[in-house]
């Protein structure tokens, strides 16, 4: 399952109350190679460029992220493994493995861990860890911003912290969390269907740059955007703006 969550009138409203200047400015911190700590958990960067930060997070059964938004950012989200339920002000996800959540802009949501050994990646676009407004946190963090330096380590091994780089996109590495298979990739065509596995619905794509256009030029998939098989099946050729990097995220 795959849903979008589009910005309700009770998002904005309580936006209005709650943001503030900094989440207006841009985040220039080199979040690679480092583990960030959090007090349901930790996350860490996966890739970043211009468009979209990928990340992982581990959160721990039963602790949830705080109740947040991003007022300028887009966020996917894909259950990498175990059970979580995400909620936003009006609506909760029952979310399995391999099920996802696209949150517009301002969306406030939440995730919280039902099983062990929960794994989220989260796509943002674009990138800006300082895009954050808290609303609500069972750790105190109301209206505070991002984790400070003190939150974060350099010893990252003991979190099996991956990271993909120009070389693996090249080659197109495959790199595993828990039991998900993620590969990061060129595409060598503008015709999406070539570009994925046209009868497996159970693989989920991530599209890293420009934007995924119809035969009369309509978009059907942005920057960010998650997808499956089924959903590009609708369509006949498919086009990709300009060349571009996609991921692939399918189980062992």
């Amino acid at each position: 399952m795959i849903r979008r969550v589009y910005v309700s009138e009770l998002d904005r409203h309580n936006l209005s109350r709650q943001k503030t200047v900094e989440c207006e400015e841009r985040d220039t911190f080199d979040y690679k190679n480092i583990v960030v700590k959090k007090p349901w958990g930790y996350e860490y960067l996966l890739f970043e460029n211009d468009f979209v930060a990928i990340w992982i997070l581990h959160i721990k059964k039963g602790a949830s992220t705080s109740v947040h938004c991003h007022p300028n950012k887009k966020t996917s989200l894909i259950v990498l493994s175990g059970k979580v339920l995400s909620s936003t002000l009006s609506e909760w996800f029952d979310l399995n493995t391999m099920d996802g959540l696209i949150l517009e802009n301002a969306v406030f949501h939440t995730s919280k861990a039902v099983s062990n050994g929960v794994f989220i990646m989260e796509i943002e676009t674009p990138p800006n860890k300082k895009d954050l407004v808290r609303l609500k946190d069972s750790y105190g963090r109301e209206n505070k911003g991002y984790e400070g330096k003190n939150k974060m380590t350099s010893k990252i091994d003991k979190y099996k912290h991956i990271y993909f780089k120009d070389d693996d996109i090249i080659k197109s590495e495959k790199k595993s969390v828990k039991n998900s298979i993620l590969q990061m990739s060129c595409c060598r065509s503008n015709i999406l269907n070539k570009e994925i596995d046209c009868v497996d619905n159970k693989i989920i794509y991530v599209f890293l740059e420009d934007k995924i256009l119809d035969v009369d030029l309509k978009k059907i998939f942005g920057v960010g955007d998650i997808f499956t098989t089924e959903q590009v099946n609708k369509y006949e050729k498919i086009k990709i703006f300009n060349r571009s990097l996609l991921l692939s995220i399918k189980q062992k």
